[in-house]
């Protein structure tokens, strides 16, 4: 029975509406193509809409076969699934094939949605295609594509994460004149890359607070790590009492970093007495803490003060890990003092405390040094054994301590057994 062309093109589209709706989208591609094979006429309409459907189904290569083909027919795509189509390409970073698609946007006189714009935007700075990304950026805004504060804030945590401060700044200040009011995402991302020059960074903490866009805990840890690691302990502490006055309390991990700088400047006692007035009011000491003052004092020898560390921390009900034995083991044995290395061992063990490599590796070092290397060896072997993958460090330990007892050949044979035993478990 004859049927109207018509009424031929609806039934298509209704069949390829129900695969597409079931899932059954292989089906729905076999329809189509039988449509467009037909003497029914396809529509422009027809190729958006099915184009549409395998983006969305991230079938981007029949995607593209279907463009290839339309464009001949004097068919183009809408704003609306060519940004579908520039954001799923994204995903795939299908840069050349995009490039295409928006110097065919370009001849159509249309831009990306500004989503779309976005997205390959991020991608291309991800991708340190810093060039690729201005002179896209450039080329939308002459074609009235306006960006937005997300635009900016891409552009400019690029530009920080590249070091180019200067242009981000230019970018930052663009945004400024162009009466987009930056939110907490650019603020943070320039003051996070102005963290090196921290006079600026302040000064962008500063403009965040006087025009509502409050810095966010990232932002400020970012600032403050930065001041710890110079010894900017001034900056630092200003920073902390910032945060204190602020809706943005500083957490464990703020304090731990001011903790961490006294230690790195070899002022241990002030750590202490930062760490009891500040850090155990708020409830922030833990085992991080107690770890990195211990570690100070025993680097600089005072290992009987580190030892009533270790003790206060269990009277405070803070549970020592294995970074706090390691650390205070391998004092004490430096020193020589193995019977107090001996009962800390010991109770480790009885709090069901198992060693890991960095461990090891600090017993065997010590035992090594002192000569005793087939014990040593006894221990690495039980590490292995553990299923504890020695590194290169564990290996030194070793190997200098049979080169120095004349063990040159057993050092070898070690190494090569470990080797067999890795390739064959």
């Amino acid at each position: 029975m004859y049927q109207p062309l018509g009424v031929q093109r609806l039934i298509y589209r209704t069949r390829i509406a129900s695969y597409v709706k079931a899932g059954l989208i292989d089906y729905a591609v076999k329809v189509f193509e039988e449509m467009t094979l037909s003497e029914c006429r396809v529509f422009g309409i027809d190729y958006n809409r099915f184009i549409g459907v395998l983006i969305r189904h991230s079938r981007l290569d029949l995607a593209h076969h279907y463009y290839s083909k339309m464009a001949p027919l004097g068919f183009s795509l809408s704003s609306f699934t060519y940004s579908r189509f520039i954001s799923g390409l994204c995903q795939t970073k299908e840069f050349m094939f995009i490039e295409k698609l928006l110097n065919d946007m370009d001849r159509l006189h249309c831009v990306p949605d500004i989503w779309a714009f976005n997205i390959y935007l991020n991608l291309l700075f991800r991708e340190n295609r810093e060039e690729s990304a201005l002179e896209v950026f450039g080329r939308m805004v002459e074609r009235g594509r306006e960006p937005d504060v997300v635009t900016f804030t891409i552009i400019i945590d690029g530009l920080c994460k590249m070091k180019k401060f200067d242009a981000a700044v230019q970018f930052w200040r663009n945004m400024l004149d162009k009466g987009i009011r930056p939110d907490n995402k650019a603020c943070g991302a320039l003051a996070v890359g102005l963290a090196g020059g921290i006079d600026k960074a302040l000064a962008i903490v500063s403009f965040m607070s006087r025009t509502g866009c409050k810095p966010d805990l990232v932002t400020y840890n970012v600032l403050l790590n930065y001041c710890c690691n110079e010894f900017m302990f001034e900056e630092a502490a200003k920073l902390l009492k910032k945060m204190e006055c602020s809706a943005t309390e500083p957490d464990v991990y703020s304090y731990n970093q001011l903790l961490k700088a006294f230690c790195k400047a070899n002022h241990p006692d002030k750590a202490y007495q930062f760490m009891v007035t500040k850090m155990v009011p708020k409830g922030f000491c833990d085992v991080v803490s107690y770890n990195t003052i211990i570690k100070a004092f025993c680097s600089i020898s005072n290992n009987r003060r580190a030892y009533k560390l270790f003790e206060e921390m269990g009277r405070k009900g803070i549970a020592p890990d294995v970074v706090t034995f390691t650390i205070i083991i391998k004092a004490f044995l430096r020193e020589g003092s193995s019977d107090i290395a001996k009962k800390l061992l010991d109770l480790m063990a009885g709090m069901g405390l198992l060693p890991d490599r960095i461990f090891y590796t600090t017993i065997i070092d010590h035992h090594c040094k002192s000569g005793k290397v087939e014990m040593a060896h006894n221990i690495f072997r039980d590490m292995v054994e553990k299923g504890i993958a020695p590194d290169v460090v564990s290996y030194n330990a070793l190997i200098n301590g049979f080169c120095k007892s004349s063990r040159v050949g057993e050092s070898y044979a070690s190494i090569r057994g470990n080797a067999a035993k890795r390739i064959l478990s």
